[in-house]
């Protein structure tokens, strides 16, 4: 196995692991809003929905420095070491963010931290778009239409992240109000009025990472 092959097959287990782990979440969550089962079964699965969600969102930020490396070794995206070298210590960084968010949470560290990580979102996902208009014009960083549309894809995806955490929110409120003074209408309805307007969220991130996923490997006969 040569180098190139090496990378590749970290990115497609990156795509693996993001994907069918957020699967899991999801099938999780709709088992958490099920007011048929007890509370003390509904927190369980709400904290292994939590543990197994953090998979997903690690997975999200290894892409991203991986697939810049394959664009390095196939000569479709930037040439330097050194870069590569920058991109993978401020995702490891980060990843280490996300981590102590999951560990802090619900103190206000955590939510300190987890303004900072949206807010260091928002901004990842501009520069992606403006590094891709600006590979379309001048074909820098980026030379390859294949790719600039895969990144254009993967910021989507990142886009749809931020959506879920913001439609979300209520859950994690209701379920709150659950554990203090029990079952509702009011709460049921919180909760799965919240859970549903963050499926077409989850849903963009499938078909995104998939098309990624699909140019990824089919641009050669693609473009």
């Amino acid at each position: 196995m040569d180098w190139h092959n090496f990378w590749l097959l970290l990115h497609l287990l990156t795509f693996v692991y993001w994907v069918g782990a957020d699967l899991g979440v999801f099938y999780s969550a709709r088992l958490v809003v099920n007011s048929k089962y007890s509370f003390e079964t509904r927190l369980q699965v709400l904290k292994l929905l939590g543990w197994v969600d953090m998979i997903p969102r690690y997975m999200l930020l290894l892409t991203f420095p991986i697939g810049l490396t394959l664009s390095y070794l196939v000569n479709s995206g930037p040439q330097s070491i050194i870069l590569l070298m920058v991109v993978f210590l401020v995702f490891f960084l980060w990843i280490f963010l996300v981590f102590k968010i999951h560990k802090e949470d619900g103190s206000l560290l955590g939510l300190r931290l987890v303004k900072f990580d949206l807010f260091f979102r928002l901004l990842f996902i501009i520069l992606l778009f403006l590094l891709c208009l600006l590979s379309i014009i001048i074909k820098f960083p980026f030379n390859q239409e294949w790719l600039i549309i895969k990144i254009i894809l993967f910021s989507c995806t990142i886009i749809c992240g931020v959506g879920i955490r913001i439609t979300f929110k209520p859950f994690i409120e209701a379920f709150k109000e659950l554990s203090l003074h029990g079952s509702s209408a009011n709460v049921e309805e919180k909760m799965k009025r919240s859970l549903n307007h963050a499926v077409p969220f989850v849903i963009g991130i499938w078909v995104f990472a998939g098309l990624a996923a699909f140019i990824g490997l089919s641009h050669e006969r693609l473009f």
